[in-house]
């Protein structure tokens, strides 16, 4: 047999000494009184994790077979083989179950470690214009004059104002009504109802409410119906891998708002930070999605690998065309407020504007990038399943043949991304009739340039890579006669 003992009496043993040691930290803290909530989750996280390994480790135990006496006949031995090789596959899926086990409370760790850090950075005071402002939820309740009318020139958008009596619904102030006005133009309001909810704003003198105006629609509960939609639509048609690929976003999006964005603000180094989530949140989602096998090493290792080139390639591109992060056309009504924040900081741990344009681009690549790792993987573990004798030049050579297949619409993906998120821009700039060195000059372009072609080169640059790791997993040496 290819597992023995020996192994899993190992497993048994490192499960039950972290659960032992973490439970008697945890009992320890408690009595003492000293317990905090992230240390109390960790050593909860390690106790059950050390209990699920000792369970594992010993049902493996209990179910590997006697050794039995050769020879027989060959109906028999056939039999045996069978039930051996049944034998060596439950034993290899218990085994990556407990190294998924292992992995995921080892990340738990991890994030709660990255939390308590991310929780640390001192808070980033509010910008004086918006201290002691209040936003509560209302319900409209009459409609009591108003004018407006749709403008036939710019596609019969209303235009004029409404004057609602709305309810507050939230807020030490509920139950009271006002009377507000419900501007309406091109670029802000919406025509309302009654019965609608809005958002209300207002700020406070001697405990009174002073200056209330409506502010726009309240479009949470639809953006939650919106957002449920997709939900059952995923699970509907992708099952159980479909919801496991939420767990995924939702993982990567907590991370995002609780570790990264904090971080990034208290002066943590931008790339590195950001490579870092990237890596991490690869390895949980593809963890949760397959286990621990070669095929999700060999995609972790190449999305990782791919979304390191893309930095690469991003920063060396932003040193040729002289452009940062500063110069972002899309950040550039919010880099006066970010420049106040970072002057407010210690020089040697402030907010670092100029690498947001490349730490953009990881997060951007990230999922293109996941996508052809992953698929890479996928098949060239089935090209080994259906012919285990590959050598692994073939199946290089078969890897690079899917590989080449996918180049192609995966960085039209990431251009036709680009210009669907910038079209609205782009047709202004087709306006002015610029000169195409005009254009090539501009730095609005150049730094879309550099977005969209640092990302497609982190997803071709993929496909090599995950090929070369593929085959050095997959593969083997074909013996010579």
């Amino acid at each position: 047999m290819k597992y023995k003992k020996p192994l899993w009496f190992t497993v048994a043993i490192v499960g039950a000494a972290s659960g032992l040691l973490a439970l008697a930290a945890l009992i320890v803290s408690i009595l003492r009184g000293t317990l905090l909530v992230i240390p109390a989750a960790t050593l909860a996280f390690a106790t059950v994790g050390g209990g699920i390994m000792v369970f594992l480790a010993l049902r493996s135990l209990r179910s590997l077979p006697q050794e039995s006496e050769a020879g027989g006949t060959k109906k028999l031995r056939e039999q045996a083989l069978a039930a051996q090789n049944e034998l060596r596959a439950r034993v290899d899926r218990s085994f990556s179950q407990s190294l998924s086990i292992f992995i995921l409370l080892l990340s738990a760790v991890v994030f709660l470690f990255a939390y308590g850090r991310a929780q640390k950075v001192e808070s980033i005071p509010q910008s004086s214009v918006h201290t002691g402002t209040f936003y509560e939820k209302a319900e409209v309740i009459s409609i009591d004059g108003g004018v407006y009318q749709g403008q036939q020139a710019v596609e019969d958008v209303p235009v004029g104002k409404q004057v609602v009596t709305v309810e507050l619904k939230s807020g030490d102030f509920a139950g009271e009504r006002y009377q507000l006005d419900n501007n309406l133009s091109y670029l802000y309001g919406t025509v309302l109802e009654v019965g609608d909810n809005v958002t209300v704003t207002y700020s406070m003198i001697d405990g009174a409410i002073d200056g209330i105006e409506l502010q726009d629609y309240d479009r949470t509960t639809p953006l939650l119906w919106v957002v449920l939609l997709f939900l059952v639509i995923t699970v509907l048609v992708g099952g159980k891998v479909g919801a496991k690929s939420l767990l995924g976003l939702a993982l990567t999006i907590l991370c995002v708002f609780t570790i990264l964005i904090p971080l990034l603000l208290g002066g943590a180094p931008t790339l590195p930070t950001i490579l870092g989530l990237c890596a991490f949140v690869t390895v949980v989602e593809f963890v949760i999605l397959g286990g621990v096998n070669r095929k999700t090493v060999c995609a972790i290792l190449g999305t990782i690998s791919g979304v390191a080139f893309a930095m690469l390639f991003g920063q060396l591109a932003c040193k040729l065309l002289r452009v940062n992060g500063f110069l972002m056309y899309s950040a550039e009504p919010h880099i006066e407020a970010l420049l106040q924040i970072k002057q407010g900081q210690s020089p040697l741990s402030s907010l670092q504007i100029g690498d947001l344009l490349v730490g953009g681009i990881l997060i951007a690549a990230l999922g293109a990038v996941n996508d052809v790792a992953m698929s890479i993987s996928s098949a060239m573990n089935e090209l080994i399943a259906v012919n285990p004798e590959l050598s692994r030049k073939e199946l290089l050579k078969s890897g690079m043949n899917i590989g080449r297949d996918m180049v192609g619409t995966m960085t039209n993906t990431l251009i036709l991304a680009l210009v669907g998120s910038s079209l609205v821009l782009m047709i202004y700039l087709a306006s002015l009739e610029p000169s195409f060195r005009q254009l090539m000059s501009s730095t609005f372009f150049s730094v879309e340039m550099v977005q969209a072609l640092a990302s497609s080169a982190g997803v071709i640059l993929a496909v090599p890579l995950s090929v070369v790791i593929g085959m050095v997993l997959f593969g083997k040496h074909k013996k010579k006669a």
